[in-house]
């Protein structure tokens, strides 16, 4: 059996509240679907069908890398549209303090693809999303989105989940395959 999987940095509790706040705040926003708000992550890796006897060398080489690895500082600096002409995406836009995650990153694509899996290679996009644009909104509702206020300030990203997507009509459920605190 295959599981749909990726690679995710989990929100320190203070960026998580304050992304629970915009979803509270924009919910009510006809034509766009929401994510849920235990949803909320930064994908460092899609790995895409994995064969399900393998998920245990995943999380082996998850483990090697967590335990060699110090937490990374990342600050929220606004929510964006995305692509910028005829938006599909709302999502918040994460800057890091220095370039230990995408240098950490390029090191963990390397050793996944040695160990012979298959992640997407796209560049890496520091950002959570946090809804899917189904039909064009109002100019004022992207202006008030774009112009929403977040906590700037940087904090310690420390888990990394290993998650299965399960997708569903409503909405894909993600579940905790395993999970690592970087040291």
């Amino acid at each position: 059996m295959n599981y749909r999987t990726f690679i995710a940095l989990e929100p320190p509790k203070t960026v998580f509240l304050n992304l629970k706040e915009k979803l509270n705040a924009f919910t009510s926003t006809q034509g766009v679907n929401w994510v849920k708000e235990q949803n909320l992550h930064l994908t460092l890796l899609f790995l895409g069908d994995v064969d399900s006897n393998r998920i245990n060398e995943l999380s082996v080489i998850l483990e090697e890398s967590a335990e060699k690895t110090s937490p990374f500082n990342l600050s929220l600096q606004g929510l964006e549209l995305f692509p910028y002409r005829e938006p599909r995406l709302i999502w918040a836009t994460l800057v890091q303090q220095d370039d230990s995650l995408l240098q950490w990153h390029k090191t963990l694509l390397k050793v996944i693809r040695r160990a012979g899996f298959e992640p997407d290679i796209k560049p890496l996009k520091l950002h959570i999303t946090l809804g899917r644009i189904k039909t064009k909104l109002p100019i004022s509702k992207e202006r008030e989105i774009l112009e929403s206020k977040v906590d700037k300030d940087f904090f310690s990203y420390d888990t990394l989940t290993l998650y299965r997507s399960i997708l569903k009509p409503e909405g894909p459920v993600y579940q905790i395959l395993d999970q690592f605190i970087l040291s």
